[in-house]
């Protein structure tokens, strides 16, 4: 009685609080109105900087944009000065969309992007053999037995094809790791320490040194090595023949590997049992509570390693879900026909357009790469103070989530057709960020998931946090690449600010802690006003790790301090248009959080239904169940025959 009452409250009190009056739809009808102008009028902003520099464009059309910047009250003006009306801007290529040029100058996604169609060419191909092979075994009581050593070669000719013999390197220090790993995991305190250390010691061996290692001096260190010492003579080394540029996914994997295995020994995870399982696995039940088929044998662990669809880029895919997958291969959810193809149409393709009308129209990446604010108004193409640097700073973030996430898809659409569940990288728009920890959570997801797994919960979790955060983000900054400052910085920027968002955090907590107490106009509008120097925290410390360094926000920096009053007025411009952005992303995750309640509360329902039907289709028969009934959840009563 208690437990049906205490659903009905919790009913109640969703379906009271959930209600939206006419005059707070009004309300979020003019927020919304707000945040989509104000971004509009960016993004023209950063369209009219951008045509100074395209000679594609004709000086009418340039004027015409050069007065419509004016007239919106941003500082600059665009006056166009320069006697020919266009200076070459690095970076900048021929494009294919209205005789526009094309901002290539990222060079990670100038590389995936002239890749694209070799690598479309690979996906279809292996994808199709891939689904043919599942077919072939789904049936057989272990698939593993056909699938690891498919995967296994599968991996060795991708690795190949990419890095040629190059492909030694990577693979043979992967096996030494595993050797570590067979001979160390399960050991108390020892175990989680050899696996960490041989991965970091070959990172960092292979970050500072890599691209001067040959084979020749390989092949000296034994007889036994030296068959290899001819090696640095063979013509074919690879379409991407530096394979150290791809080492620390490899890392990642490693890593995962030889934590799995040793919790897997000291008896922290057990192995599921798909007969006696509920519901069928998913890719995050099988992360904790993998197949029991899984041997960490060399043959998955090579497969994993050199997993084709993941190898370049990712996403990190955890060692336990995908050797299951070979195992016992999932079916359906997001691996059926239907949801790949609405995947690839939707998810990628869709992105990958934007993407390109982006990087036609807006070249907000190429000016800040070459600092175009030092320069650009000396030349006569418009002056360059805190509004136009705002924008550019807001553009590139923007250009780099749709990089990111076109890349990121294409790889995970690669692994879905293929028949492996890959987890989601990009779960948010980057418009759609108000906190420093919702931000990791919904960018680059995988590695989010992967950090908390392999680092923030075993140094403590939560208990530390404000000491971990540092240990998890100073790991991150120094994985990217080695020791880069850009990258230390940004780190840093994020670490250090982390700790006031934890404590307004707990603040709220402490003295809005009810529902009544939250929809208080005070916790509103705080809220919307910290999530809005979040934000400006984000912009800032992705332009420092990815664009212009710490030294370039420095001369950013002094750009506003020359130029307060203009400065002061784009901040106050900025804080309420990202106050009101964060304000209705707040309310979005309220109503997101409220409809998971909403469902958790059905299921319960109907699965108390369910058991109140069994017992009594169990009284007709005479009161007492039999040992063979199923027990449904929560039944303590179980193992005494369902009584």
């Amino acid at each position: 009685m208690e437990f049906d009452e205490g659903f009905r409250s919790e009913r109640t009190w969703r379906r009271t609080n959930t209600a939206i009056s006419p005059v707070a739809m009004s309300q979020r009808a003019y927020l919304w109105a707000f945040v989509i102008a104000a971004f509009t009028s960016w993004s023209l902003k950063g369209m009219a900087m951008s045509v100074r520099w395209d000679p594609g464009v004709s000086k009418p059309v340039r004027d015409t944009f050069a007065s419509v910047e004016r007239s919106m009250g941003f500082g600059g003006g665009g006056v166009q000065t320069h006697p020919h009306g266009y200076r070459p801007m690095p970076g900048l290529h021929a494009g294919w969309i209205a005789g526009r040029r094309n901002d290539l100058s990222d060079n990670q996604w100038k590389s995936f992007r002239d890749n694209l169609p070799l690598l479309a060419i690979a996906a279809v191909a292996t994808s199709a053999l891939a689904r043919a092979m599942r077919r072939a075994v789904k049936d057989a009581k272990d698939a593993g037995r056909v699938l690891v050593p498919f995967h296994v070669v599968y991996g060795a000719v991708f690795a190949f094809f990419l890095h040629g013999f190059g492909a030694i390197w990577p693979i043979g220090l992967a096996v030494a790791h595993y050797f570590v790993c067979r001979a160390t995991a399960g050991v108390p305190t020892v175990g989680l320490l050899a696996v960490w250390a041989s991965a970091i010691v070959m990172l960092a061996k292979v970050q500072f040194g890599a691209d001067k290692w040959t084979f020749a001096a390989l092949g000296s260190m034994s007889p036994l090595l030296s068959p290899l010492a001819g090696m640095d003579k063979c013509i074919f080394r690879g379409f991407m023949p530096r394979w150290w540029i791809h080492y620390n996914l490899v890392t990642l994997r490693m890593i995962s590997f030889g934590c799995d295995l040793h919790w897997r020994r000291c008896g922290r995870e057990s192995a599921g049992d798909e007969k006696s399982a509920k519901a069928p696995p998913d890719y995050w039940s099988l992360v904790s509570k993998p197949s029991d088929k899984v041997r960490y044998s060399l043959g998955e662990y090579l497969a994993y390693v050199t997993y084709p669809p993941l190898y370049i880029a990712g996403p990190t895919a955890a060692f336990n879900a995908f050797a299951s997958q070979l195992r016992a291969p999932l079916t359906g959810g997001a691996l059926e026909r239907k949801a790949v193809v609405r995947y690839a149409a939707v998810k990628f393709a869709a992105v990958l357009l934007i993407l390109e009308v982006w990087t036609h129209t807006i070249y907000a990446n190429a000016m800040c790469k070459s600092r175009v604010w030092l320069w650009g108004e000396r030349v006569g193409l418009g002056s360059y103070g805190p509004f136009e640097v705002g924008v550019l700073s807001l553009m590139v973030l923007n250009f780099m989530w749709l990089k990111f996430t076109a890349i990121w898809r294409f790889f995970r659409l690669w692994a879905l057709a293929s028949g492996v569940e890959a987890p989601e990288n990009m779960l948010r728009c980057i418009n759609n960020n108000a906190t420093i920890l919702g931000f990791w959570k919904g960018w680059h997801a995988s590695y989010n998931r992967w950090l908390v797994r392999y680092i923030y919960v075993p140094l403590g979790g939560a208990k530390y946090r404000l000491l971990n955060v540092w240990v998890v983000f100073g790991f991150v900054g120094a994985w990217h690449d080695k020791i880069a400052w850009h990258l230390i910085h940004w780190a840093w920027i994020f670490a250090l600010f982390l700790a006031p968002e934890i404590a307004a955090h707990a603040i709220g907590a402490k003295f809005y802690g009810t529902p009544e107490k939250r929809r208080s106009r005070t916790y509103v509008l705080g809220r919307a006003i910290c999530g809005g120097a979040m934000i400006h925290v984000l912009v800032a410390g992705n332009m420092v790790g990815y664009v212009v360094g710490l030294d370039g926000l420095s001369q950013l920096g002094k750009l506003y301090m020359d130029d307060l009053g203009s400065a002061m007025k784009f901040f106050g411009i900025t804080m309420a248009m990202m106050s009101a952005a964060a304000h209705l992303g707040f309310e979005q995750r309220a109503r997101e959080d409220a409809a998971k309640a909403k469902a958790k509360i059905g299921a319960a329902e109907a699965e108390g239904a369910g058991t109140v039907g069994a017992g009594r289709r169990k009284g007709a028969k005479g009161g007492r169940g039999t040992a063979g009934d199923e027990a449904p959840a929560g039944d303590s009563d179980a193992g005494d025959g369902g009584r």
